[in-house]
């Protein structure tokens, strides 16, 4: 594995989440690295106006994956030389993880894993561009040496990371993910492997990272609970982390109300109420006060709202 991350905890892939204001608001919480959001090749191909928004990188930025679906060589291949002609990214990933149907319809996804060779072309392609090559992957099923193969045949091909979620296709997001699995494909195949899938609280993390995992990736645990970085990090002994005080988280909300002014408001507004729910966590009247953000009609208006409620609180809570 190769990329440029300084630690292990990573922001993963979400669909209409990790756009720019986002990202940059988990890097300054401490993230090494993170994803944009699952990108279709095809659309970027063809230069689809929504596909390059996704492709924006902010100077502030940190360590970026962009993170590619295709069902076809050429055009996965064709998609990511667009796409480096946008913007400069420090590794290209292949989406092979997700389930929905219209995605694996179009032969992407986790499509793949029922298409090895297919999957194994498409890594040693993209590989050709020169930039380190990530899988993101569900499990084939939940036969370890069915995995073992997998992510072999991936390692073989040319990945350089390879992030397991160890849920089957099939699975959804239903059940839990197989843990038992990540530890023992982390330790036959070491520095290879990253953990993605219920990872929720500092234990988790501290757990995958136990098991011999590269890195974590950070996905739904993240929106309900942002400052989880800090906490983490904190507890995998890094230094230079964030002061986890309600002035900084206040400033964190703050810069990222900013920044959602900065994009259009039919994505900001939906990307706000994505974090509503940790956003005056535990303060008095929370509840109204997320009602009126979600309600306020444009992101111009919620950010006049927040630092309103953040004036009449006179920081003295803790949220």
């Amino acid at each position: 594995m190769s990329a440029t991350q300084s630690n292990p905890l990573w922001l993963a892939p979400m669909a209409d989440i990790t756009l720019w204001p986002v990202r940059k608001m988990f890097f300054r919480l401490g993230v090494g690295l993170a994803h944009t959001e699952m990108v279709s090749a095809r659309a970027i191909a063809d230069k689809s106006y929504v596909a390059y928004n996704a492709l924006y990188k902010h100077p502030e930025e940190g360590p970026l994956v962009l993170q590619l679906f295709s069902g076809d060589v050429e055009v996965l291949l064709k998609g990511a030389r667009e796409a480096l002609k946008v913007n400069s990214f420090d590794v290209l990933g292949i989406n092979m993880a997700c389930p929905s149907k219209k995605v694996m319809a179009s032969g992407g996804g986790a499509a793949l894993i029922h298409c090895p060779n297919l999957a194994s072309q498409m890594v040693k392609e993209l590989k050709t561009l020169g930039l380190p090559v990530w899988v993101k992957t569900r499990i084939p099923s939940h036969d370890l040496s069915d995995v073992i193969n997998w992510c072999e045949l991936l390692a073989s091909s040319g990945a350089d990371n390879i992030a397991l979620h160890a849920r089957t296709p099939s699975q959804g997001y239903n059940g839990k993910s197989d843990r038992k699995i990540i530890k023992e494909i982390a330790q036959a195949m070491p520095d290879m492997i990253s953990a993605t899938g219920d990872v929720f609280s500092v234990s988790d993390v501290l757990e995958y990272i136990e098991m011999g995992c590269v890195g974590v990736l950070l996905a739904r645990g993240a929106l309900k609970d942002p400052f989880v970085v800090v906490k983490t990090l904190k507890s995998l002994g890094y230094s230079n982390v964030a002061d986890d005080s309600p002035e900084f988280r206040i400033n964190v909300f703050r810069s990222f109300f900013a920044d959602l002014c900065d994009i259009q408001e039919n994505i900001a507004m939906p990307l706000l109420r994505r974090f509503l729910s940790c956003i005056f966590k535990n303060v008095p009247r929370a509840s109204y006060i997320r009602s009126s953000l979600a309600n306020a009609g444009s992101i111009t208006r919620a950010r006049e709202l927040y630092d309103v409620f953040v004036d009449e609180l006179k920081l003295t809570f803790q949220f």
